[in-house]
């Protein structure tokens, strides 16, 4: 699917322009003891002509009773319409700063600085990678308040497929090893 570079996009952000734009999906989270439930997804990214974009997530738990079956192979947007939202399972604002690019492979490597932070207490920076449309990061610092969970690592996997948008992410939570924890299938909206 193309996509439009808007004119007052940031030149240090066309690396990362395919984000740009509505999303939404759905997918699964699960952790240690949080059995595995199905999740609606929706994310935004967007800019205001600054040198980094911003994106807002949020999952919502899917309602078993209401909601028909997904399967991970399909498009985003048709799981979208597969599940029935229930009760909100988390949300996040960040914002993503390119910081330098290298050679890498056959192509370049834009370094990427991530700050997110949730309403339940917990502010990560995350480190990492974009090489054309694949993501890594990883986090090298996590501050939590003294009322949220504890949260100790975290990684991130987003990469562009069959013009969805998929995303896994991993934790080191409640004193447990770095291991999955969530991950999910987005379809762009048309504007």
């Amino acid at each position: 699917m193309a996509f439009p570079i808007p004119d007052d996009l940031a030149p240090e952000l066309y690396p990362l322009a395919w984000l740009l734009g509505r999303w939404h999906g759905f997918g699964m989270v699960g952790y240690h003891e949080i059995p595995q439930r199905d999740v609606v997804a929706e994310t935004t990214f967007d800019h205001d002509g600054g040198p980094y974009l911003r994106s807002t997530s949020t999952l919502w738990l899917a309602d078993a009773a209401l909601s028909g079956p997904v399967d991970p192979e399909m498009p985003g947007a048709e799981g979208h319409r597969s599940l029935v939202k229930d009760v909100q399972w988390a949300t996040e604002t960040a914002y993503w700063r390119p910081v330098g690019s290298r050679q890498a492979g056959s192509g370049t490597a834009v370094d990427l600085e991530v700050v997110c932070s949730d309403p339940a207490g917990s502010l990560s920076l995350y480190l990492g990678t974009a090489e054309g449309p694949r993501i890594t990061l990883a986090t090298d610092a996590v501050v939590t308040s003294p009322s949220a969970a504890r949260v100790s690592a975290a990684g991130r996997m987003y990469g562009l497929v069959a013009s969805d948008l998929l995303w896994v992410q991993d934790l080191a939570a409640f004193g447990q090893e770095l291991g999955p924890y969530s991950s999910g299938r987005l379809s762009r909206v048309e504007q």
